[in-house]
């Protein structure tokens, strides 16, 4: 019995792998949108899948820690029968935290060009607003040049 859950526990791992490649993916190509200044509805799109990927591993390492908690102990009253089983998902387990520090990576130089990306952006929108407001103060004094003011003449000589 204890060589099913094993087996579930590595196939869990395996899954977890493919969906922290997939992760890493689509955090490299989010690195590729930011660097070559892409629409932010495009990295938003981006950042949707990579949302629904991780939501899909959470459900997938939540699943793997109540099996793990089921057969733990009955696990180290048979850790010599196991010991190979037990060597593959511990190597397993070593890549998943390898690809997890990987993305966390990906994810804090993706973090720093977004706050440049945003900074610019806000640059951007004052810089265009000084624009607007100056040319709406040149509009209204440019309409007060041509505007004869009105002036009395004394008619009676």
């Amino acid at each position: 019995m204890l060589d099913k859950y094993l087996k579930i526990l590595s196939e869990s791992l395996d899954k977890k792998t493919e969906l922290l490649k997939s992760i890493e993916e689509k955090s490299r190509e989010q690195s590729e949108l930011i660097k070559d200044m892409a629409e932010l509805e495009a990295i938003d799109a981006n950042m949707d899948q990579k949302d629904a990927l991780i939501t899909e591993l959470i459900k997938l390492d939540e699943g793997f820690e109540a099996m793990y908690e089921n057969i733990k102990s009955e696990l180290a009253d048979h850790k010599d029968e196991h010991k190979d089983a037990i060597a593959d998902i511990q190597g397993k387990i070593t890549r998943v935290m390898e690809l997890s520090t990987s993305i966390e990576a990906i994810e804090a130089r993706n973090k720093n060009e977004m706050e440049k990306r945003f900074s610019f952006e806000r640059k951007n929108l004052q810089d265009q607003r000084k624009v607007s407001t100056a040319a709406y103060d040149y509009y209204k004094v440019s309409n007060k040049l041509n505007a004869v003011t009105p002036q009395f003449m004394d008619k009676k000589k």
